[in-house]
């Protein structure tokens, strides 16, 4: 990614408060996820086995198949704001006189960046070539193209098309039968772990497919929708009311739905896909109003540092992870020794703040990588 190539392309924005420019709450919620995801648990994950922070440590994990923990939220937060990115900068692409034609090449374009990018950095961890498509960048790349194709449509078609992806991928599960399925929800004997091993000749651990794009789209989407209500003219009361109000019926919807289609991240269910959108909705709604209506903007300043770098942040983490974890513990082995898990945690901890300082020395520079 920080080729020279990508260095010649890269360019330089600002957050703004109005109009169709970067808002700053997007930037911190954007870059709240980004540091999450590269948290590796903060190091709670050597807790797992304690007493009193065992809970705690599970929240850092993915639920092993019908549950949600926080760590299951990640990906719905970054693939939501994608979404909620894409009215703000289309619409400055087609203000600024592009057909959508051009805009269509330039998705296509990213999309295949993407899955290059995506396939890119899970070979590099493997240490072997591998076709990965179940990564964030590799299912981003069907997500983004589906979303951008109802990008101008009215918000009814958008909610429309959404839904319907998710009635398509529960119809694709319910129905679909074929050898060694036994169950539309059971692990490791679904539909789609059929067809991951009928076209790719493989399966993902944990359960894991391919096709989880098809709910993923809708989640976008949802986004989108978000984006279009804080781009258009409404009062700040207006806005968050809508976005709060979305939000709690998301939740709610996704609760009820969850006896007939139980909410599994790992097949990214319908009823996973409402409940998570709600919490994306209502996240959105809390940094909108600390940092773009109260301007409460001091705490987040590190968060926008790193949002503002995403697809920079997500690969070097992704590349680069096992060797910065091992180069830690040469100056933390001793704490390790000394304190367990105490000194894993510090040199999680180290590791992450390694990461962070990168993104702040690109910030100083106003060096941004964009695909």
């Amino acid at each position: 990614m920080a080729t020279a190539e990508a260095a010649k392309h890269t360019t330089v924005t600002v957050p703004a408060e109005t109009g169709t420019a970067r808002l700053y709450s997007l930037d911190a919620f954007r870059g709240m996820t980004m540091i999450w995801m590269i948290s590796e648990g903060f190091g709670f994950l050597f807790f797992k086995d304690h007493a009193l922070l065992g809970g705690l440590a599970r929240q850092f994990t993915h639920h092993e198949w019908h549950g949600v923990y926080a760590w299951d939220l990640i990906q719905p937060f970054f693939m939501f704001i994608v979404g909620v990115t894409m009215p703000f900068s289309f619409t400055r692409r087609w203000e600024a006189g592009q057909s959508w034609a051009q805009t269509l090449r330039h998705v296509l374009k990213r999309c295949a960046l993407l899955a290059l990018l995506g396939t890119m950095a899970r070979s590099i961890g493997a240490g072997r070539p591998v076709l990965d498509l179940i990564n964030v960048l590799g299912q981003l790349a069907f997500v983004y193209f589906f979303a951008f194709l109802v990008l101008r449509g009215s918000a009814r078609t958008q909610a429309a098309a959404a839904f319907g992806f998710l009635a398509a991928h529960w119809a694709i599960f319910q129905f679909s039968a074929g050898p060694g399925v036994t169950g539309p929800w059971d692990k490791d004997a679904n539909i789609g772990w059929y067809l991951d091993r009928l076209i790719l000749g493989k399966n993902w651990s944990g359960g894991y497919v391919t096709i989880n794009f098809i709910p993923e789209t809708a989640t976008t989407i949802f986004g989108v929708l978000a984006g279009w209500v804080l781009i258009r003219p409404r009062s700040d009361r207006q806005k968050l009311a809508i976005l709060a109000g979305w939000g709690l019926g998301s939740l709610a919807a996704g609760l009820a739905l969850d006896p007939l289609i139980p909410g599994i991240k790992r097949i990214w269910t319908a009823s996973f896909a409402l409940h998570s959108a709600g919490y994306c909705l209502l996240a959105l709604a809390a940094f909108y109003w600390l940092c773009d209506v109260k301007k409460r903007r001091k705490w987040a300043r590190l968060f926008v540092v790193v949002g503002m770098n995403s697809i920079f942040i997500y690969l070097f983490h992704e590349i680069l992870r096992k060797w910065l974890n091992q180069t830690g513990l040469v100056f933390t082995g001793w704490a390790v020794q000394s304190w367990g898990p105490w000194g894993q945690m510090l040199n999680v901890c180290l590791v992450i703040a390694f990461q962070i300082y990168v993104c702040c020395w690109l910030y100083r520079r106003k060096i941004f990588f964009k695909l």
